[in-house]
């Protein structure tokens, strides 16, 4: 008995002592014996504090040389690469872009899509050894966390969608083609999902009838009303219109010199409204593009991120069917709530409201919702496996078997609540535009300016944290006003 008990206790210690070691960001000691989102704490008080700079350059000193030096762009990526999960190199860049250094995210974004793609290349692939070991060991007893993070469809494509963005901001229209990408990637990981759920529909209709006993008993999903509801707003977790709308602004960018693109540009934006009806900014540019830049005019156009997407918590539910009883925690999308209830732009006396663009925590919280079969599935395991545990060493068979389970709380934890997105004209002679943001009373909760481009359009991006805002522009672009 001594033995057994030894043998499971090893197991539980050395579990976590392995959990989450490459999803690593440097901000506290001790990272690998805390959740994702306690090491990741440092950087959303800093953020919302308006204090991230000395957070980036904490980041930053990982990447210098045993000399002192600067290391070069290429070995970063390199280093990046081979030391860091997909998850932790996102994170970093995302950061950097809501701090303004478009150059040092688009380095994160480069590395993190190395890193996804070699993901992706080697995940229909056999793993010999210590990694499969640890993973069958992982899935068996619960401890999620200690398997590589498998980054979620929505994701994939953000990293799409915010390389495009660094992109444009630095007025290079390399950001077609990623954006191009993103569009293609949400399609492709939809096709994916659809697949997966159809997969495991037939593992189901294969699974015992004692199972299948068990699966029907059991309730997981433990949301409330007002998260179900913010799911509701969305049908699928592969809706998000932020590529399209890059899509829909680059056509329009270029059909400022070429107007035959106009059409596909309104095309692009139809596109957007199918996916969100409410970006009243898309309906606006359908019935303008047509018409051209008007004379004496420059094009702005204003994407505002605001707040934080949903945080996977954890939390402890205990079952019971029949004799089997079972202890099971689980990682549930908890939405953070963000006091900005819209926003507003204004020159020379002229104000317009932004309209939604991408309701990123109801993506997030559709995400989870279409995962519960698998999260039933787990806790049917879970409750099997807690019979096994308590044949073996009786009700602290049980104990024991809970305190191993690791649910996943790793998430791209900088997303945000939501973006929003204002489109313009603006006399020629305009140099800077404000922006503010607004609680549900409409009282101004922030306020900043921005330079926008001399001549040519200007794409603005935004970034809010409640009472904390700031703007940041592209100085040039490939299109100058003629």
């Amino acid at each position: 008995m001594k033995l057994k008990l030894f043998v499971l206790l090893g197991l539980i210690v050395s579990l976590s002592a392995c959990a989450g070691k490459s999803d690593s960001l440097g901000l506290v000691d001790n990272e690998q014996t805390k959740t994702y989102a306690e090491a990741y704490a440092p950087a959303r008080t800093a953020l919302m504090e308006g204090n991230i700079a000395v957070l980036l350059e904490k980041i930053d000193r990982q990447y210098v040389t045993e000399d002192g030096d600067k290391m070069s762009r290429d070995d970063i990526i390199d280093e990046l690469v081979k030391k860091n999960s997909e998850l932790s190199i996102i994170e970093r860049g995302l950061l950097m872009l809501n701090s303004g250094n478009f150059e040092k995210a688009l380095l994160y974004f480069d590395a993190a899509e190395i890193k996804m793609e070699q993901t992706e290349a080697e995940s229909g692939m056999y793993k010999f050894g210590s990694t499969v070991a640890k993973g069958g060991i992982a899935s068996l007893l619960g401890a999620e966390e200690i398997n590589d993070y498998a980054m979620r469809g929505y994701e994939k494509v953000m990293l799409y969608n915010y390389k495009a963005l660094c992109y444009m901001l630095l007025g290079d229209r390399k950001a077609y083609n990623v954006t191009r990408r993103a569009i293609d990637k949400q399609q492709e990981e939809w096709e994916k999902f659809k697949e997966l759920l159809a997969k495991f529909e037939e593992k189901k209709a294969e699974q015992t009838d004692e199972t299948k006993n068990i699966a029907s008993q059991i309730d997981v999903d433990t949301r409330d009303d007002e998260i179900k509801k913010k799911a509701a707003l969305v049908p699928n977790a592969y809706v998000n219109p932020f590529g399209d709308y890059m899509n829909a602004l680059l056509m329009e960018l270029d059909s400022l010199d070429d107007k035959s693109i106009r059409d596909n540009s309104v095309i692009a934006y139809k596109k957007v409204l199918e996916n969100n009806k409410d970006c009243t900014t898309a309906t606006a540019a359908i019935k303008e593009v047509r018409k051209g830049l008007p004379r004496g005019k420059k094009l702005v156009h204003i994407l505002l991120a605001d707040g934080f997407s949903p945080e996977r918590k954890e939390s402890t539910q205990g079952f019971q069917i029949d004799q089997l009883k079972a202890v099971v925690n689980f990682a549930t999308a908890t939405p953070i709530p963000s006091n900005v209830l819209g926003a507003r732009v204004s020159y020379a006396g002229t104000k317009q409201n932004f309209s939604s663009l991408s309701k990123m925590e109801s993506i997030i919280l559709r995400d989870d919702q279409d995962r519960l079969p698998f999260r039933t599935a787990m806790v049917t395991l879970a409750l099997l496996r807690s019979g096994a545990a308590s044949a073996f060493l009786g009700d602290l068979g049980v104990g024991l078997v809970a305190k191993m389970q690791r649910p996943d709380t790793r998430s791209w934890l900088t997303l945000p609540n939501k973006v929003i997105v204002a489109r313009l004209y603006v006399p020629n002679a305009t140099k800077q535009l404000t922006i503010e943001t607004f609680d549900a009373n409409k009282q101004t909760m922030a306020k900043t300016s921005v330079a926008i481009a001399d001549k040519g359009p200007t794409v603005v991006y935004a970034v809010s944290y409640d009472k904390q805002l700031s703007a940041f522009a592209n100085k040039n672009s490939w299109i100058i006003n003629k």
